[in-house]
């Protein structure tokens, strides 16, 4: 079943049936149990649930509102992974499904989904430890990605060692070679070094459209050949020993509330999409304060 569908039959059937197993006899707050939700997702909804689909839930935490917490609901198919956010009231008994947030304040740092991430084998622009943090998650084979990858090169440019960046993978399911990408450019960053990583993720953006899931290896070998000294070839095929790594990184993404790529957290101030105006206004409003 299409996700599309899924999230027009929840929210029909939202104002059918009120969300009653979300509901809580107590008004005050509760500690929400994420299988207890997933359980009445389950029994309440099951008739939207997309077909051999195995049917998970992130973590629940505090959102940015004042009285709901965040999730997202995972369908697994063989084939990809789709997923369906959530605000659910701290009393469990209102849920809202696929919410935009919208902050007037401004960005604001969160030095607690900062920490969260893990930054272990993560590619990086500079090591300095006072620089502006900005994790970007990202796909190779996204057109938006590759805007964003300009974006980053332009940033850098203009701050230098000020700000620094992340990498982490997000391959999308429906991009049938962003995952080899995402293995193989791991490999580089363990093996070769962070420096050679950016070498090559700057290479596969600049060649995107010539490279296919039929005959990736053979588009990187013609992209790479003339172009750079180090033995990449050895990180060709590297799907059994990163497969992990990468899944790991797009799991920590959905559970920081990641929906798109690229998305880029700014000291904990989540941006989705490549906009360089909104990245910019939250460096230079970090820098200041």
């Amino acid at each position: 079943m299409n996700l599309n569908l899924v999230r027009f039959t929840l929210f029909i059937l939202f104002f059918i049936v009120g969300c009653d197993s979300f509901r809580g006899d107590q008004e005050k707050e509760v500690i929400l149990d994420k299988n207890k939700v997933l359980k009445d997702f389950k029994s309440k909804f099951s008739a939207i649930i997309p077909d051999e689909s195995i049917v998970t839930i992130s973590a629940i935490k505090d959102s940015p509102i004042k009285g709901l917490k965040e999730g997202v609901i995972l369908f697994k198919t063989m084939n990809e992974t789709q997923q369906l956010s959530f605000f659910i009231s701290n009393d469990g008994r209102y849920i809202i499904f696929q919410p935009q947030v919208y902050d007037f304040s401004g960005p604001t740092r969160n030095p607690d989904l900062m920490n969260s991430i893990n930054y272990n084998g993560v590619p990086s622009t500079n090591d300095r430890s006072d620089s502006i943090r900005i994790v970007e998650y990202s796909d190779f084979q996204c057109p938006a990605c590759k805007y964003g990858a300009n974006i980053v090169a332009r940033l850098k440019s203009e701050y230098g060692d000020k700000i620094t960046f992340y990498f982490k993978h997000y391959p999308l399911s429906f991009h049938k070679w962003a995952d080899d990408a995402a293995y193989f450019t791991s490999c580089i960053n363990e093996k070769l070094g962070a420096t050679n990583f950016w070498k090559a993720h700057d290479l596969i953006f600049a060649n995107q459209e010539k490279l296919s899931e039929q005959s990736f290896n053979e588009n990187i070998n013609q992209i790479f050949t003339a172009k750079v000294k180090f033995d990449y070839n050895s990180c060709l095929n590297s799907e059994s020993k990163y497969s992990k790594f990468v899944e790991s990184s797009i799991e920590e993404g959905v559970s920081l509330g990641v929906r798109s790529t690229p998305t880029f957290i700014v000291e904990g101030h989540i941006i989705p999409g490549a906009d360089y105006k909104k990245i910019k206004d939250a460096i230079d409003t970090f820098i200041e304060n």
